[in-house]
């Protein structure tokens, strides 16, 4: 299990996990980025890897999800950063 802040290791669909407001759902992340807070229960968050990232376009990435948009923004400077290094 994967916690807001930690670094995303493998490019993926994960299973994300809110503590109360809303049920489990599935997104995509990419290598290099951060997990995400969610803008309700911020770092009350969790993120289980469950395949490579997928054809399918029924996902979507994590950042396109109103409950991550400010936190996925506001970390994508600090991304490229690393990821340019």
């Amino acid at each position: 299990m994967k916690r807001a802040g930690e670094q995303v290791r493998q490019s993926g669909l994960y299973r994300v996990s809110h503590r109360a407001h809303r049920a489990a759902h599935d997104s995509i992340l990419w290598e290099g980025e951060t997990f995400p807070t969610c803008r309700i229960c911020g770092e009350a968050v969790s993120f289980q890897f469950l395949q490579p990232v997928p054809e399918a376009e029924e996902f979507e990435h994590v950042g396109y999800d109103g409950d991550f948009l400010d936190s996925v923004l506001g970390g994508w400077e600090r991304d490229v950063t690393r990821l340019m290094a």
